[in-house]
């Protein structure tokens, strides 16, 4: 089967790879319809993930099942399906009080050797380890496209949102209109906010965004912060939520929010980003929140916000590719030429 192959920094090459297969009685095969590239995939493809060279790449997919083991209760062959980007047992500690994302057995499809040793979504096939609990069933009537960012971006986006407390007529701001950004403001407005601004430094990024409904700041052309509180009467907003994960973003979301408001961080950081300050966070009484999307929580209901029309995650696709074109679509994404690039096989 063909699949999209870290090769060192800035290099995929689409090659054959053996077969998937199913090893362990509770995985399915799947035969992925879409998949897509994702902004923590560029942390492979920039060479800062360790032991991932010479691994499939890719972990945003939907697909129809072609296989399962014995042990699959939820899912038979021909079902249509999306994955979370990670897989989690459903029975651990963690994943019966409902925080899949600590699982005891997790691991994430396209990481390497370095997070759980799974194949690449950026394939034709995909073994699915943990089925039961690491695949949803897409509605009927509902597209791939609707629904594949339902296990990752469109999760995450609404998991930092709802971490950020928005209550009605609260003022947000979303640092970072990446795809994670954008689907942050997209599930910011189901919590009725009166004003959502974005920061960012991309001018299509912001365009878009600005048509989402967000007021655009570029930070480019003006101090964010000072821009931000100058819209709110000096004092800021409720509540940040930051999606980028380096430094700068991360101090931006602490000061544009006033006192009292809380922070939502759902950006990747490569690694400890600067010193915490706790003593402004005390003297504020701010609310700091972080972590990584606990995808499985959010799968089902998403759907159902997808399928009644209240999300269109959809908007956001500006590429369709071919997985042959895999390495042209990286050299794209990396140079911020697409919004969000969707790969067929």
């Amino acid at each position: 089967m063909k699949s999209a192959v870290y090769r060192g920094e800035k290099q995929v090459e689409v090659t054959d790879v053996p077969m998937a297969s199913l090893s362990n009685p509770t995985d399915a095969l799947v035969k992925v319809t879409l998949s897509g590239v994702c902004g923590s995939d560029l942390h492979i493809y920039e060479g800062r993930i360790p032991g991932t060279e010479g691994w499939g790449m890719g972990h945003e997919f939907v697909g129809v099942v072609e296989d399962v083991g014995p042990e699959v209760r939820r899912f038979k062959k021909g079902d249509r399906v999306v994955s979370s980007f990670f897989v989690a047992c459903g029975h651990c500690h963690y994943c019966i009080r409902g925080w899949f994302n600590q699982c005891v057995q997790r691991g994430a499809f396209g990481y390497g050797e370095f997070f759980g040793a799974l194949g690449g979504a950026q394939s034709e096939y995909v073994t699915v380890p943990l089925a039961d609990s690491t695949l949803e069933a897409i509605p009927d009537g509902m597209n791939d496209e609707q629904a594949i960012f339902v296990g990752d971006i469109l999760a995450t986006g609404f998991f930092a949102a709802e971490r950020a407390e928005i209550k009605p007529g609260d003022t947000v701001a979303v640092i970072g209109a990446g795809p994670v950004g954008l689907m942050a403001i997209m599930c910011a407005q189901l919590f009725g906010p009166a004003r959502v601004f974005v920061v960012d430094m991309v001018d299509s990024r912001l365009e878009f965004a600005q048509g989402m409904g967000a007021i655009p700041v570029n930070a480019k052309e003006t101090h964010p912060v000072e821009a931000i509180k100058r819209d709110t009467g000096g004092f800021g907003v409720d509540r940040s939520i930051e999606c980028v994960g380096v430094l700068t973003a991360v101090e931006t979301a602490m000061q544009v929010v006033k006192g009292g408001g809380t922070i939502s961080m759902v950006g990747i950081p490569n690694h400890s980003i600067g010193d915490f300050p706790y003593l402004d966070m005390w003297q504020r009484a701010l609310t700091f929140r972080a972590g990584w999307c606990n995808v499985q929580a959010y799968m089902r209901p998403l759907l159902d916000l997808v399928a009644a029309g209240r999300l269109q995650p959809e908007s956001i696709i500006s590429h369709r590719m071919k997985l042959d074109q895999a390495a042209a679509a990286y050299r794209m994404f990396d140079a911020r030429e697409a919004t969000k690039i969707v790969l067929r096989p």
